[in-house]
């Protein structure tokens, strides 16, 4: 018969004797040291994690094998026992969202400590071209720096350092990732909000100057944002797994110069389903699929000679460029074969997000 500490019986349900440990070694004698220790420098809301061998939990399995009505693991049972014993002693709310992460190590006997993440929710416009959205390593230095990349270790300046290189500084944070409701190739420009999350990694100050982000970030010329404000974890998969029908404008160069019977053909898109096979250019990354979009609208902003601006709207996932070229037949209809003539896109820009579900939801 097996022999358990009073911490790891009770955690089974009582059932066995007390005596040398048959899960622990007798280790979790000394956690009521480690939580008065871990309180002494509690002075804000915090989460627990605890560290307990894998093979603790193995000879814990064993114990199993009697089919012990209403026992449970024993790192349930000592997450519990260490937020309630420490609530009690500090007074401080406990939870998944809050401010510090008090990390238990049962076997080294050691207590730290470690800022949560920081989640701060905003809309990010790109106001120039020829930026990426994420960090791109270099893909022959991965970020060492070489003469592909001039020593710089990358191949493109990102928006993600952009608006992430300020919040580090002003939350005073080790690191950062951006998590947005889709992209935009790198060419294109966003005049509409595009929603995001950025996570802030070890951010000591846990109040940063939101305002003063706002102002620091579109100093740069590059990238604005607004509406900061700071949000639970949860958010980061809110707004990514989100997507939003969009409105575009796009210049197009015509082969040659278009009459009204091209340009009625292009209209003739309002309210049509497209069928997209994934694009060439983005074959490399993305599953090989046939998505059917509905275009919502089209119209004519502008026209002279062979060059012709048009407001688009689309249902979320359409890719723009290929609806324009036709992407050698692989998007049907497009503008190309509706005009009977070669249509390329020289700019795009993304005006309008509609995103609503996240303003009634987030603000």
């Amino acid at each position: 018969m097996f022999s358990l500490c009073k911490f790891c019986n009770a955690a089974n349900g009582n059932r066995f004797p007390e005596g040398e440990c048959h899960i622990c070694s007798g280790k979790f004698g000394k956690i009521d040291e480690l939580i008065s220790r871990a309180a002494e420098g509690i002075n804000s809301s915090f989460s627990v994690s605890t560290r307990i061998p894998r093979k603790w939990l193995a000879k814990e399995e064993l114990l199993w094998d009697f089919n012990l009505e209403g026992a449970e693991s024993i790192k349930t049972h000592i997450n519990r026992y260490i937020n309630r014993e420490l609530n009690k002693k500090t007074g401080m709310n406990f939870g998944q969202e809050m401010d510090v992460r008090i990390i238990f190590d049962i076997d080294k006997g050691e207590v730290t400590f470690e800022p949560n993440e920081l989640f701060i929710f905003g809309r990010y416009q790109k106001l120039v071209p020829g930026i990426s959205q994420t960090r791109w390593l270099c893909r022959d230095c991965n970020g060492k720096g070489c003469r592909k990349c001039s020593g710089k270790g990358k191949r493109y300046y990102s928006l993600e350092e952009e608006i992430g290189e300020i919040m580090k500084k002003e939350s005073n944070a080790e690191d950062y990732t951006l998590h947005a409701s889709g992209r935009e190739d790198i060419d294109v420009i966003t005049s509409g909000e595009r929603p995001f999350v950025m996570a802030l990694v070890k951010a000591k100050n846990r109040k940063p100057d939101l305002k003063k982000i706002e102002k620091e970030i579109v100093k740069g010329k590059k990238v604005a944002v607004s509406g900061l404000k700071i949000v639970k974890r949860s958010t980061v998969e809110l707004v990514a797994s989100s997507h939003f029908d969009k409105e575009y404008e796009a210049e197009v160069e015509f082969e040659k110069e278009p009459g009204k019977e091209q340009i009625d053909a292009i209209f003739s898109l309002e309210g049509k389903t497209i069928a997209q096979k994934t694009p060439e250019r983005v074959a490399h990354r993305r599953a090989k699929l046939t998505r059917r979009r509905k275009i919502l609208g089209v119209k004519l902003v502008s026209k002279k000679e062979k060059k012709a601006k048009f407001r688009i709207k689309t249902e979320a996932g359409t890719y723009i460029k290929e609806l324009i070229t036709g992407d050698a037949g692989r998007t049907e209809p497009n503008f190309s074969s509706l005009a009977g003539m070669k249509v390329g896109c020289a700019n795009l820009e993304v005006l309008k997000i509609e995103d609503e579900f996240l303003k009634e939801t987030i603000g």
